[in-house]
Formats: structure tokens, C-alpha cells, sequence
């Protein structure tokens, strides 16, 4: 990679955002004998968000880091996925082992900060040690180094600079401009909170229950605690404050079946709850001088696609393979983007085709769309399923 400014280590690399993106650049980077630097705005590991099928590129990648038995070892009490009708009555149930069997065993049930918590620990071990509760300010890209102005008034230059930050990214932001004309907003809000069980009647199953303009899903934990993620249809209405969120729940699902006014009812007051609107960011370029966006900074997914994470860890290992393979970082930049920004676009337009189906209408017949939930989680069915969601790694071949 060519030099710096004088003075600056051209193997120093900022990366903002400590998440499952950061983590594995600069588990990745270290590697291949960079310097890298993560900053995180949290305080700490996160605690929010929600469960995740961990499968395709996003197992390629970890047993490239050698992360398969530290995965392995994740255990939750969840044998099955079920749909229930509004009664709670059961008429659609996969076993989890059917899942795993036509994947070939490479599957597991994690939450995405089991995923962080376990890439904290290997960048501990390789000697990257997050900055948390701290974050950007600002950046000038000075042509031969990147100048990083930072919250707490600290500054420091750096050989290049990488977002990965998320879907409001900082990065982005202070590189690319205001984050509204890059996002594509597709209708839904998710959120998801932890709930002590209290008698909720919920068995070793992830459990979905979906009626018009919004769906419930409520999983176990432990003896003791269940998570919940709850979608909802709904118009654009920008940043919810984290004190208006359990309200805004609670009215948006009053009336609903099964137990999801319970399983709202049981949230305490001061819950730290994940809401965020279902959005993609598309942008036609990943990169600008000496600054790169990796994850959802730059090509987010959505839930509504899955393989947010997968494509993360994906996009972390290829950038920095590139930069140790590539003389020049603007090549490296670009080859990175060459290799997954095809598969993030199809995978984009896919999620942004099907969202209209992802949660029922009022006009949907619930009979036709039981059925069809029924036919696509069935044994015959399920191969050609998982093949749509990305059962095939996109890094297959790249060594």
C-alpha cells in the first residue's frame, strides 16, 4: 500500500464502529500486519437486536477465522420455528435439525451479539482493544493521510480511514453527505427488546404470529427470559427517541392476537429497546480518496434479505485481503468493491422486490399465505429456499 504523509504509519487504519463489520476488519487487518485503530460511539458491547440464521458466506468467513467452535458452542432452548394463529394454535412447524440437515450441519441460532461478543474476544486475543464511547467529529482527508477530529477533542492522522458504522454512519456522513438521498426506506420498522418469562406461554420454538401490517416474534432464552421482535408496516417517521418507543409499540399493536399485547405489557418502562426503520443504503461508489464504507455503511440489507451480517464479514475479510494484496490503496478500494458490490446489489433488489409479501396486507387472504408458509419451510421445499437466501458463499473459489 503506498505511503502516507510523513510521519504517518501507512499502516495505520482507522476504523469506526467496534459491530460485526470493525471486528472483523481489524481481526483481518492485524493479520496481514496492519495497524488498526476501532472506535466504537457505545459504551460497550451492545445488548440489543435480534436472532439471526448464521449460514452461507457468513459461515465461510468465521471458519476462515477459525470462529466455527466458539459458534458451535451458542446454545438457546430453540428446537423448532412455528407460525401460530391468533390463538396461539400451531399450524406451521419446522424443526431447526431440518434447517441444519440441508445445510449440511453449517448452521447455527445465534443473536447478533453472541456474533460481536465472540469477534470482541478474538480481537482481543490478536491485540485490538476497541475504544469504546468514543466517536468522530470530523475528517479531512488531506490527500496523503486522513486528519481525524474526534468528540472528546483529541486528534490524530491516520493512513486511511474505514466506515464501518452502520447504517448511520459518521463516516459516511462526514465523506459522502447527508445519509437521506443514499436510503431506501421499505416500509416496516423492527424492534426488539428482552422480557422476563413470566408464565408467557412460549415452548423451544421460535414463534411468529402475523396478522395485517404487523408480525410478532417471541423466542426463549433461558428458563427465564424470552426475546421478542415485533415488525410493523408503517409510513416514514424519522428517529424515535429511546423514552417514546415502548408507547409507540403499544399503540401501534393494541388489538393484536397471540400474546404480543402480553409480551408488550411485560416490557418494564425503562427496557432498552432496538427500533430502527427497515432502510437500505445504495450508494454507486464505496469509497472517496483515502476513506471506505464496509456493512451496512454502504450496502445494508435489511432483515427483510437477511445475510446482513454474512455480507459484513464478507465485505471486512475481502478489503482487507485487497489491502495487503494491492500497492496502492485506490486499487485496493476498488477491487473490494468489484468482488461484493454485485452480490449486495442483487441482493438488495431481491429484498426490495419481496417486501410487499414480507408481512401481510388487509387485503391478503390468510388461508393462500398459510399455505404458502406452510410449503416453503416443508422438507421438499426448503433446499431451493435456503439456495434464494444465500445458502452459497459469495467468497466461494476466493483464497
Amino acid at each position: 500500500m503506498n505511503r502516507g504523509a510523513p510521519g504517518v504509519n501507512d499502516k495505520r487504519i482507522l476504523i469506526s464502529g467496534g459491530g460485526i463489520a470493525g471486528l472483523t476488519l481489524a481481526i483481518e487487518l492485524k493479520r496481514h500486519g496492519f495497524d488498526p485503530h476501532v472506535i466504537e460511539r457505545e459504551p460497550g458491547l451492545r445488548t440489543e437486536g435480534y436472532m439471526m440464521d448464521f449460514f452461507g458466506t457468513g459461515w465461510d468467513v468465521a471458519e476462515r477465522m477459525g470462529l466455527l467452535p466458539r459458534l458451535r458452542a451458542v446454545r438457546y432452548p430453540i428446537d423448532a420455528l412455528e407460525f401460530v394463529d391468533e390463538q396461539g394454535q400451531v399450524y406451521m412447524h419446522m424443526p431447526i435439525e431440518r434447517m441444519r440437515h440441508a445445510l449440511d450441519e453449517k448452521y447455527v441460532y445465534l443473536r447478533r451479539q453472541d456474533l460481536e461478543r465472540i469477534l470482541a474476544a478474538r480481537a482481543r486475543e490478536v491485540g485490538v482493544v476497541p475504544h469504546y464511547g468514543c466517536a468522530l467529529a470530523a475528517l479531512t482527508d488531506r490527500g496523503d493521510a486522513v486528519h481525524a477530529c474526534f468528540e472528546d477533542g483529541s486528534e490524530e492522522d491516520f493512513a486511511l480511514v474505514v466506515g464501518a458504522d452502520g447504517v448511520h454512519s459518521r463516516v459516511r456522513e462526514l465523506t459522502f453527505g447527508e445519509e437521506r438521498p443514499l436510503a431506501r426506506f421499505l416500509g416496516f420498522y423492527v424492534a426488539a427488546f428482552h422480557i422476563a418469562r413470566n408464565g408467557l406461554p412460549v415452548n423451544r420454538a421460535a414463534t411468529i404470529y402475523e396478522e395485517p401490517d404487523r408480525l410478532s416474534m417471541v423466542y426463549p432464552l433461558d428458563e427465564n427470559w424470552l426475546d421478542a421482535t415485533f415488525v410493523i408496516r408503517h409510513g416514514e417517521i424519522g428517529h424515535l427517541p429511546h423514552g417514546e418507543r415502548l408507547a409507540f409499540l403499544r399503540e401501534r399493536f393494541r388489538g393484536a392476537g397471540w400474546i404480543t399485547q402480553d409480551a408488550l405489557a411485560a416490557c418494564p418502562e425503562d427496557a432498552s429497546v432496538f427500533f430502527d426503520s427497515v432502510t437500505q443504503i445504495v450508494m454507486p461508489q464505496w469509497h472517496r480518496g483515502r476513506a471506505a464504507l464496509i456493512g451496512d455503511a454502504c450496502g445494508c440489507l435489511t432483515l427483510l434479505a437477511g445475510q446482513g451480517s454474512h455480507m459484513a464479514m464478507a465485505g471486512s475479510y475481502v478489503l482487507a485481503q485487497e489491502l495487503a494484496r494491492q500497492a496502492d490503496h485506490a486499487a485496493a478500494f476498488a477491487a473490494y468493491q468489484n468482488a461484493l458490490k454485485p452480490s449486495v446489489d442483487k441482493k438488495q433488489k431481491g429484498a426490495a422486490r419481496s417486501a410487499p409479501l414480507f408481512v401481510p396486507k388487509p387485503s391478503s387472504w390468510p388461508w393462500l399465505r398459510r399455505l404458502t408458509i406452510k410449503l416453503i419451510f416443508s422438507r421438499p421445499l426448503i433446499d431451493l429456499v435456503l439456495v434464494s437466501f444465500g445458502s452459497k458463499s459469495v467468497l466461494a473459489g476466493r483464497r
